[in-house]
């Protein structure tokens, strides 16, 4: 996902809703593989679809090397 910071400061500047998935939400990877599937079904561009694939591989890393971080969300 191209700059998700600069992304998330536009729609907090523009009053856009947003919502955030933390690689420490134990949801989070299955949570973006459906949102994933759904892309493709609408027929986002591979661009962004390669670029979603890159963040749900930097997830699955950090829940493997990390997964006592991981948890339910509160």
């Amino acid at each position: 996902m191209k700059d998700q910071k600069r992304l998330l400061h536009k729609c907090l500047l523009e009053d856009i809703p947003a919502f955030v998935i933390c690689g420490t939400d134990i949801c989070s990877v299955q949570t973006m593989e459906a949102y994933y599937q759904i892309a493709v079904e609408k027929g986002c561009n591979s661009n962004f679809l390669e670029d979603l694939k890159l963040a749900i591989e930097d997830f699955k890393a950090f829940q493997c090397d990390e997964p006592e971080k991981v948890k339910i969300p509160d």
